[in-house]
């Protein structure tokens, strides 16, 4: 049987994370160091920092959100929102991310997949992809 891990996703804006329902209405939830600290003691197996405005405002992800959510932690971070390039992969690393995950980017350059993965190795990109059912299929 496989081994059961949690992964606590936060949804940031701004550099706080968010709550709402399909990015709509969003309210504020705290700050990513303080959850992630707090779920670093209780035993979380992961935490993956998504920055939901980054792609949409041409940016990377937040740097110092990244690095203060590193500096908490003694588990792995992965980092989304923004990553478009190989130079956005390096500062989310630099800043203290373990791991990548690429979204619209893995669709418009897939050759960024590999390049990334013999970069940091295999195990530190991920790829998520937001699926809408449509009829029978998605």
């Amino acid at each position: 049987m496989l081994t059961k891990r949690i992964i606590a996703c936060m949804d940031v804006r701004d550099g706080h994370v968010v709550k709402g329902v399909k990015f709509q209405q969003l309210r504020h939830a705290g700050d990513p160091a303080e959850l992630a600290a707090r779920y670093n003691v209780e035993g979380i197996d992961e935490v993956v920092i998504l920055d939901i405005t980054a792609t949409l405002e041409s940016r990377r992800a937040l740097a110092d959100t990244i690095h203060a959510v590193a500096q908490r932690i003694f588990l792995p971070l992965t980092v989304g929102g923004g990553i478009r390039s190989e130079g956005d992969a390096a500062a989310a690393v630099d800043a203290g991310a373990d791991k990548v995950s690429l979204n619209t980017a893995a669709l418009k350059h897939p050759e960024l997949i590999t390049t990334l993965a013999r970069r940091y190795g295999s195990q530190a990109v991920i790829v998520a992809i937001d699926a809408k059912r449509r009829g029978d299929g998605f």
